[in-house]
């Protein structure tokens, strides 16, 4: 299975690879969250643990995010607002997945954006941006869960290819333009009292480059380093805290792109299904003074089946040994009559 799923996805990038390079526009997408399919973490990928005494099946997901300011254009210093491009956007992702395997899972999601672009601009803007509020579908995402290590590890590795589908509308800086390939690690770690998990992954989109009048370099998406780390602190079997740092880093390295979430929030557990998680996150993109805070609520729902345990065998009593036939012991001996010595 797992060298049916590599040459699979491999032929699949090559393929996806070609078809971005035809593409001629180029665009950004500036909505970089990224919502995780987990059920646990919200902005980090996790291990896709086993799950004891129940198996899930399918996975349904929802994430709503609102982003201030996630489009800027600053200053002749680089540090300073000149005024925006874009508002506001608020977003509604949709994922549903499916557990083809004990260690293998199959996801695909879809966003749609309500973007709230300025009224005007200011007077003697070289380009003609789009105003007021707008409507438009994102880019198609296509991920799979391939976990390296056994089911009863408390530490959990897993391998995640993923694929976005330039679907999304480039007039309002919501597409890569190209297909999006990336692959990232993510190792869970469970304490006694909290979980530990580590991402780590590279991305790029061949057309995922943005330059026009107002901007003094490009802003330049095409290659990205994804780092994250996090961690999952619960206080009862309802409860819990999340504190995640996710981080991309353009290559080659660029200070003024590097958008981030430093997000914190609450996870609350209805039952083993139903998952509700909201929090907020601080980062930045296109500059020093983008993406100033994002708000993030989202419901997570999982169909389950018991685990079938192999049934322990019945216990066999031991065979009985027959015992020994006790050895005849021979009659005694009759002793001769006084009739008898007289006959003789």
């Amino acid at each position: 299975m797992k060298i049916i799923t590599a040459q699979f996805m491999a032929t699949t990038f090559c393929a996806l690879s070609m078809i971005s390079q035809a593409h001629a526009v180029e665009s950004i997408n500036v909505q970089t969250f990224n919502p995780s399919t987990s059920d646990h973490f919200v902005v980090l990928e996790d291990g896709f643990k086993s799950e004891w005494p129940k198996k899930s099946k399918f996975y349904f997901g929802a994430n709503y995010n609102y982003v201030s300011d996630p489009l800027v254009v600053l200053d002749s210093t680089q540090t300073t607002k000149s005024y925006n491009i874009i508002d506001s956007i608020q977003t509604m992702d949709l994922f549903f997945g499916m557990k083809a395997a004990n260690n293998l899972a199959f996801f695909i999601g879809a966003p749609v954006h309500f973007i709230s672009f300025p009224s005007a601009f200011p007077v003697g803007t070289q380009v003609a941006f789009p105003t007021g509020n707008k409507t438009a579908f994102g880019d198609l995402k296509l991920m799979a869960k391939i976990r390296m290590t056994d089911d009863t590890s408390n530490t959990n590795i897993s391998l995640i290819p993923e694929i976005h589908l330039p679907t999304g509308s480039t007039a309002y800086f919501l597409s890569d333009a190209s297909a999006y390939l990336g692959v990232r690690a993510a190792l869970e770690r469970q304490f006694e009292s909290w979980t530990l998990l580590l991402n780590l992954g590279f991305a790029a989109a061949s057309n995922s480059r943005y330059q026009d009048a107002v901007f003094s370099s490009p802003i330049d998406y095409r290659k990205r380093l994804i780092t994250g780390v996090g961690g999952f602190l619960p206080f009862n079997d309802q409860w819990g805290l999340n504190i995640e740092v996710n981080n991309i880093n353009m290559l080659p390295f660029d200070k003024n792109l590097n958008p981030n979430d430093a997000y914190a929030g609450i996870r609350y557990a209805a039952n083993d299904s139903l998952i509700f998680t909201g929090g907020a996150s601080v980062g930045r993109i296109g500059g020093s003074q983008g993406q100033e805070v994002r708000a993030i609520a989202g419901v997570r729902y999982t169909i389950s089946e018991e685990q079938k345990q192999a049934p322990k065998p019945l216990p066999v009593a031991p065979a009985a040994t027959p015992s020994a036939s006790p050895t005849p012991k021979p009659a005694p001996a009759v002793k001769a009559s006084s009739t008898t010595k007289k006959k003789k």
